[in-house]
């Protein structure tokens, strides 16, 4: 018989109400949701739940005209989405958006023009 393989399962975390509480307030004094997903060990998705539930207005993130331009350049440079969105603290697919938005030709994943 095959060895079994063992699958390492992820298990949730549940935020207490006077964490939750913790989250929001760290928030509201500027805290940004990626921030926060990592002080607390949860996704990013569940943070902005968490602040939905307690009626927070989230920020807007993105990238304004300069971040895009900046973005841009390291792209030519051979960088991918994700190691911009890392470098500007932004999700790849804000970077992989704000570049098809402005009509930037994309790599495929292997990196060759498409």
């Amino acid at each position: 018989m095959a060895d079994a393989v063992r699958v390492r399962r992820q298990t949730a975390t549940r935020l207490s109400e006077h964490q939750v509480a913790a989250l929001v307030e760290t928030y509201l004094a500027g805290a940004t949701i990626y921030e926060l997903a990592a002080r607390f060990g949860i996704n990013r998705a569940t943070v902005s739940a968490h602040l939905h539930r307690q009626g927070v207005a989230v920020r807007r993130q993105g990238l304004d005209d300069e971040g895009v331009a900046h973005a841009v350049r390291l792209y030519e440079e051979g960088w991918s989405c994700a190691r911009i969105g890392d470098r500007l603290g932004v999700d790849p697919t804000t970077i992989w958006t704000a570049f098809k938005f402005r009509g930037i030709a994309l790599r495929d994943t292997h990196g060759r023009d498409r």
